[in-house]
């Protein structure tokens, strides 16, 4: 059950990264707002998935300087996890079919 959630957390990452590149916060901000709260990633759920991605090759990231010292990571979806978010998709809408013929209209 856990590796479902992990691919449930890719999911939504790699989602929001195909609207636009994010940094971390933004990430989690973002798929909090999204949800109306129903969702925050913490830092610890999230950067294992980044990191995870980046090695795969799902995404890129890119370092910009903020100020005078800080710096951001901004992450970027590329085709081949625009393509691993489709099967992404794919399985979780026919996971939610076949829960849907159990459960039965709402």
């Amino acid at each position: 059950m856990a590796n479902r959630n992990l691919y449930r957390i890719e999911m939504l990452i790699l989602k929001v990264l195909e609207e636009d590149d994010c940094y971390g916060y933004q990430l989690t901000q973002t798929i909090k707002e999204k949800t109306g709260g129903q969702i925050v990633l913490k830092e610890g759920t999230l950067y294992p998935v980044l990191y995870r991605l980046l090695d795969q090759g799902f995404i890129t990231d890119r370092k910009e300087l903020v100020g005078r010292r800080q710096t951001r990571v901004y992450y970027h979806l590329e085709p081949a996890g625009k393509e691993h978010l489709d099967k992404l998709i794919e399985d979780y809408y026919g996971l939610v079919d076949a829960i849907q013929c159990i459960l039965g209209p709402r």
